[in-house]
């Protein structure tokens, strides 16, 4: 494996641009050091300026060069490999991994069914790819005022249908506008976020309440106008914790119960439980 300028001397331009991330602004909310750090790496990995394959100096190294003990810098490494951001081993040292060479493992929804206790990934069927310039908890979240949004009608077998909507950065989305509708049907959407700008999803968190549904969304499900539903909010964030996907979901009453189970990885995984599989009828591994 390659060696990064990161294994050279303390005072190598990476070191220096490390060295500056652990500092907080005023105002900021207060990090723990390895925080700063484990933030300062991500960012790192995600720019580009340490690849798949590069090797991290030794935690004797890097706590000197960085102002920090060895202690703070293990924790930070250990989280990054809880991560699935880079290996160690135990003589050879740390190495930043081939993100893109796991994105065939995404499966960021499979449903429980309730009897068999099997996991099976959804159907899905996607409706509309469109600009979306309406403002929306995903416009704060996203920090935009412009976002791509993918439509899905998902649902199980013969039970009522669930619909779907996936919000993107418009640099994220920008590509899924040129493809018809159908090719982004077969497209999913967490490996092209790994595999084009290397973002995976590291964590999510989840919104779910109950109301009046929209009535665009009545009229797609086929139910009365101002039907009352179950809206479910997921905040994808990525490296450093930055915010990369919005999704809603919009569900029917009578929806099976929904459980989540959530692990951190290369890859954000989250199982829905009761018997909710969601269509083209196709297997899905996207949002």
């Amino acid at each position: 494996m390659k060696q990064s300028a990161l294994t050279a001397a303390p005072g190598a331009p990476a070191l220096d641009a490390l060295r500056r991330s652990l500092t907080q602004t005023d105002g900021e909310p207060a990090r723990p050091k390895w925080r700063l750090l484990f933030d300062a790496l991500c960012e790192a990995i995600a720019s580009g300026r340490f690849q798949p394959g590069d090797r991290l100096p030794p935690e004797t190294a890097m706590a000197p060069a960085l102002d920090l003990s060895v202690g703070t810098v293990r924790k930070a490494l250990d989280e990054l490999t809880s991560a699935g951001l880079i290996v160690r081993h135990r003589k050879a040292g740390s190495f930043v991994t081939d993100r893109s060479a796991k994105a065939s493992e995404v499966f960021v929804y499979r449903f429980t069914d309730p009897d068999s206790g099997q996991l099976a990934l959804p159907f899905v069927r996607t409706l509309a790819v469109e600009e979306d310039f309406s403002a929306g908890p995903w416009t704060y979240f996203l920090e935009t005022d412009r976002a791509v949004r993918v439509d899905r009608r998902v649902w199980i077998d013969n039970e009522p249908p669930a619909l779907s909507s996936v919000y993107f950065q418009p640099a994220h989305g920008a590509a899924l506008l040129e493809r018809s509708v159908a090719d982004v049907g077969h497209m999913s959407m967490h490996r092209m976020l790994i595999e084009r700008f290397g973002l995976p999803t590291m964590r999510m968190a989840h919104t779910i309440a109950s109301g009046p549904l929209p009535l665009t969304v009545c009229a797609e499900l086929s139910l009365p106008p101002h039907t009352v539903g179950t809206i479910w909010d997921i905040r994808d964030h990525t490296l450093a914790d930055a915010p990369l996907v919005f999704q809603r979901y919009h569900l029917p009453p009578g929806h099976r119960p929904i459980e989540l189970h959530e692990r951190v990885g290369p890859i954000l995984a989250s199982q829905a439980g009761g018997r909710h599989r969601t269509s083209h009828n196709q297997r899905d591994e996207t949002p």
